[in-house]
């Protein structure tokens, strides 16, 4: 994976989906964080930041996607578990190839083992009521771009 530390600073390159079905958006988070995000993870050597959303989506929930395209490229300044992260993500839009069972807001394990995540499907109409990070996401899935965006969050302040 792609992923450097150094220090109490870490550099992470990451892809994530915005899955949405019946106007609802899949969002997950870890069983210790007060947070949600969107499902995806960390891109490996050697693998295009858009396969990354095929295997991540299929190791987390065991369901094939199909990744339509490219919304966002973000580059995002955080603090997470005591370090300061300098993350690079590419955020797609993607669908999955199974029917989902959809229960509104209702929690569901993932089938990776190793893993606390929890996630959820919220209607993209309640995004406001979640609190989920990068932020501009809440405003982002309401109004889709019809072309790429380049995103900079710094939630460092610096």
């Amino acid at each position: 994976m792609l992923k450097f530390d150094v220090g109490d600073s870490c550099f992470n390159y990451r892809s994530a989906a915005v899955i949405i079905h019946d106007d609802h958006v899949l969002i997950h988070r870890s069983e210790k964080d007060d947070f949600w995000a969107l499902p995806g993870g960390r891109v490996e050597f050697f693998e295009s930041s858009e396969d990354t959303i095929a295997r991540e989506i299929f190791e987390e929930l065991g369901v094939e996607t199909l990744t339509r395209r490219l919304l966002w490229h973000v580059e995002n300044f955080f603090e997470y578990t005591d370090k300061k992260y300098h993350e690079v993500s590419n955020y797609f839009l993607a669908e999955l190839l199974a029917d989902p069972n959809i229960v509104p807001e209702k929690d569901f394990p993932g089938v990776e083992v190793d893993l606390d995540l929890i996630y959820r499907w919220v209607p993209v109409s309640k995004l406001s009521e979640y609190v989920i990070k990068p932020v501009f996401l809440i405003e982002g899935i309401k109004n889709m771009p019809s072309s790429v965006e380049y995103i900079k969050s710094n939630e460092l302040g610096t």
